[in-house]
């Protein structure tokens, strides 16, 4: 025992300083915990979105003139998957055919309809998904509604901006246009109509509604709470090895391991 006592006295713990390590700690440390933190409010607000998206599901479905007179829903945020109904008729002058929307490994367009309710308001409904031709130039035949109808879906906003391969080019006239972003602003700005804030997404047994179904969340709560464990557990083997790299530390390690009794 006293052999062992002298010799882990001459290997001893000691620090040794390499900066370019340390550099390199100090630089990617701070990135990698701010990743996993990251990654688990975004687990949240995922989360969240699920929670509001089921508890307005089960709702009864309100007009727009109540929802504008429910207080708590003052907040444009409120109105997210809020179920409404609105009567009126769909402008079948302009349809827009929302690009690169791909369903089971298959193009095709999200079809958005121009509505106008019968209390003279303008909406934006989203009536689903279609296929797209193979030939680009080729665009879809949209189903047309002269007579006046009842709808029914939910309120839908992006939550973030849209990315978009290139400027939007608006065809003159009438008929369909394939656009990128059909936010409200914009389509307001383009076809100098006024239009609600939010989108209807349309339920699958209402009047003019194609391939129905989104998806809430293109990312479950799930796997970012994997991806932050990933980033925290690097962040701890970059300290380990720091650890390791500015001492002595695997040197006493073994000098332990070699040392040991049999009997221990």
């Amino acid at each position: 025992m006293s052999d062992l006592n002298s010799q882990l006295q001459k290997i001893s713990f000691q620090w040794h300083w390499n900066w370019k390590i340390l550099l390199f700690v100090a630089l990617f440390l701070p990135v990698l915990v701010y990743l996993a933190f990251w990654q688990v409010s975004r687990a949240d607000e995922k989360q969240q979105l699920l929670e509001i998206y089921d508890q307005r599901g089960i709702d009864k479905p309100i007009t727009l003139s109540e929802l504008s007179e429910l207080s708590e829903l003052s907040e444009p945020a409120d109105q997210l998957y809020v179920r409404v109904k609105v009567a009126g008729k769909y402008d079948n002058r302009s349809p827009l055919l929302l690009d690169n929307r791909v369903r089971r490994g298959r193009p095709g367009y999200e079809v958005i309809s121009p509505f106008q309710t019968t209390e003279g308001q303008w909406l934006l409904v989203n009536r689903g998904w279609i296929e797209a031709s193979l030939d680009r130039r080729v665009l879809p035949e949209i189903k047309e509604f002269t007579e006046q109808i009842v709808l029914a879906g939910y309120l839908y906003q992006s939550p973030g901006k849209q990315v978009m391969l290139g400027e939007d080019l608006w065809a003159v006239g009438s008929g369909p246009k394939v656009v990128q972003n059909a936010a409200s602003d914009k389509v307001s700005e383009k076809l100098g109509k006024v239009f609600y804030d939010y989108h209807l997404r349309l339920e699958a047994d209402s009047p003019g509604a194609y391939e129905t179904g989104w998806i809430i969340v293109n990312v479950l709560p799930g796997k970012h709470t994997g991806y932050a464990v990933q980033w925290a557990a690097l962040a701890l083997a970059l300290i380990i090895l720091s650890i390791f790299a500015n001492s002595n530390l695997g040197a006493v390690i073994r000098c332990l391991r070699e040392n040991k009794s049999p009997s221990e």
